[in-house]
């Protein structure tokens, strides 16, 4: 049961409680008054407890408690003017109504009627005029009070319907965009890796150099592992793809959160490096560079004696120094990357000093 149950049903039990008992104290000392505290007590650790009455044998017991309890609490008021207290014979029907239970509710009315009809007889009061008008009247307003609980149960029925119903399309709308941001992540993911692909890398260098992102700087590293071909040639490509993957990891470990790492395709990678000159991406690729020239690739699946080593060379191009688009950015951190390659690999080489030893050739771009 949840907090604002429990609040609600110990707010009816006690309302419940105070009500019998200012009914129980009008009345004379005697039995009257021990018939009432029960039928007090009983409905309230009803209210109160909330964990009675799941199933309609149940209530329909509890229903026949509460006309016996009311039943004998009335036929022994002992009062001179209890000829207006037949209305008793109506509280079974509070607890019913009160959790929504419109057959023993319509049970309990009939029941509590056809009781105070027998209490006039019993008590030899001919039913007059006066008599039949007032039971009459007190069962049209009970009735009148019991339609129109039906009819704010209905609007409640309809109001939580309603509610389900808006819950339920918030999970789906909730849902269709996890499974439509998952869609969108797998289309620029790839797969072995897990890294961003080419694709991703293009659209957001594009959108880095536009106006609306006023960055002063942006780096690029192009990274391609050496001799890769030999690696699958001489372990497999089984064992090549899992130096991709722990190569990958390492990319990811010696680069921030806001920077771009991908797989540019096969053994090359590609990292965007947001707001960094080119002090700062010498800095990363060198640090890249030294992880994985000292890392044991595939250490579980090598063969003892023979653990996995490689390289990489690494290109850097600058923004806005080295170009002022994407294609032209590209372009020149590939022309470094082969400059490194060339120049004896497991090396880092940037535009820049490409350009200061005046060995760019321009055909290439």
């Amino acid at each position: 049961m949840g907090e604002g149950h429990s609040r609600e049903g110990w707010l009816a039990g006690l309302t419940l409680m105070a009500g019998g008992l200012l009914l129980t104290l009008a009345g004379l000392p005697g039995p009257a008054v021990w018939w009432g505290l029960s039928w007090s007590i009983i409905n309230s650790l009803v209210l109160v407890t909330g964990n009675f009455l799941r199933n309609r044998r149940e209530q329909f017991f509890f229903l026949g408690v509460n006309l016996l309890l009311v039943s004998n609490w009335q036929f022994t008021w002992n009062m001179p003017w209890d000829l207006y207290f037949p209305f008793l014979l109506l509280l079974p029907l509070l607890v019913p109504l009160y959790l929504g239970q419109k057959e023993v509710a319509v049970s309990g009315l009939a029941a509590g009627f056809f009781l105070a009809v027998y209490w006039y007889i019993k008590e030899e009061m001919p039913l007059s005029d006066r008599h039949l008008a007032f039971l009459g009247g007190l069962l049209a307003v009970i009735a009148f009070c019991f339609f129109t609980w039906l009819k704010t149960l209905a609007e409640a029925l309809k109001v939580s319907f309603l509610q389900a119903e808006v819950a339920h399309w918030q999970r789906e709308y909730k849902n269709s965009l996890t499974q439509l941001a998952a869609a969108e992540l797998m289309a620029v993911t790839d797969d072995l890796t897990g890294l961003f692909n080419y694709r991703y890398f293009e659209q957001n260098l594009e959108s880095m150099l536009s106006p609306q992102y006023q960055m002063r700087h942006l780096a690029i590293l192009m990274i391609d592992i050496d001799y890769f071909k030999e690696i699958n040639d001489s372990f497999g490509h089984m064992i090549g793809n899992q130096v991709l993957v722990e190569l990958a990891g390492i990319l990811k470990e010696h680069t921030r959160e806001q920077d771009i790492v991908t797989r540019f395709g096969g053994e090359e990678f590609a990292i965007i490096l947001p707001g960094t000159e080119y002090r700062g991406a010498l800095q990363v690729a060198e640090r890249i560079r030294q992880a994985i020239a000292g890392h044991s690739f595939n250490k579980e699946g090598a063969k003892e004696g023979a653990p996995v080593r490689l390289t990489v060379s690494t290109g850097i191009a600058v923004w806005p120094e080295d170009g002022l688009n994407k294609e032209e950015l590209v372009a020149r951190a590939d022309l470094a990357l082969y400059q490194a390659k060339t120049g004896g690999r497991n090396s880092v080489y940037s535009y820049q000093l490409l350009k200061d030893e005046g060995g760019v050739n321009e055909a290439r771009l």
